[in-house]
Order: structure tokens, then C-alpha cells, then sequence
């Protein structure tokens, strides 16, 4: 999968729905593997998740062989070069 900067809830949880669905996995069966609640999974998955708990994003992500990047905007050189950095 190509990388892709996300920048509302909505598109990750776009980006979660469609890395299930081409899993094969129902909601059941990511919640499950995730150790999250369906009801939590379909929120996320509607881009509702404003304030999803980090550690389950994290952790439904893993559940589905994705890992989650931060790089900086372009725009910003200064956190461009803070990264660098570390």
C-alpha cells in the first residue's frame, strides 16, 4: 500500500474499513483481533472516532498489518528539521 497522508478522522477510518474489506475480515473478526468492540470499530471506521483512544487506532492498525508514520508537512521546515534531528 502506497503511503498516504491522512488528515481527518474520516479518512482513517476509510483507510481501517478498506484494509478490512480487502482482508477479508468482517467487523467481528477485526474487533477481535484488534481487542476492541465492534461498536468502537464501526465508529472509527465512520470517521466518528474524534476522540479514539490512540492505543486502540494503534492496536486495531497493527490487527490489520499496518503501521502508522509521522512525517512532517512540506510546508514545514522547521519540524522537518526537528525530526531529523532525533
Amino acid at each position: 500500500m502506497a503511503d498516504i497522508a491522512f488528515t481527518t478522522p474520516a479518512q482513517i477510518g476509510a483507510a481501517i474499513r478498506g484494509a478490512r474489506t480487502r482482508e477479508g475480515l468482517t467487523q467481528n473478526q477485526l474487533a477481535e483481533r484488534a481487542g476492541v468492540s465492534r461498536r468502537w470499530l464501526i465508529t472509527l471506521e465512520r470517521g466518528q472516532g474524534q476522540r479514539a483512544e490512540l492505543g486502540k487506532v494503534l492496536d486495531t492498525l497493527d490487527a490489520l498489518g499496518l503501521d502508522l508514520t509521522v512525517t512532517p508537512q512540506r510546508r514545514n521546515s522547521e519540524l522537518s528539521d526537528l525530526l531529523e534531528d532525533l
